[in-house]
């Protein structure tokens, strides 16, 4: 899957695609990235990325976790 622009991930999601913009992690969602974000990761309070693709830009963690998974 592509997505063009910025994307919102508002429920669990595994995610094997590519993002050409910025993704946010909003509040309680799990999101296993395995895939490409080309922009940046924002991971909010009570978030988790569980990230084993790559990111472009930088992750910004706005209090939630993040677990970097081979």
């Amino acid at each position: 899957m592509m997505i063009a622009g910025d994307h919102v991930f508002t429920e669990d999601t595994r995610f094997d695609g590519m993002i050409s913009g910025d993704a946010w992690v909003r509040r309680g969602v799990v999101l296993s990235l395995k895939g490409m974000v080309g922009g940046n990761v924002i991971v909010e309070d009570g978030a988790t990325l569980r990230l084993s693709g790559m990111v472009g830009g930088r992750i910004d963690c706005r209090g939630g976790r993040v677990i970097r998974e081979t």
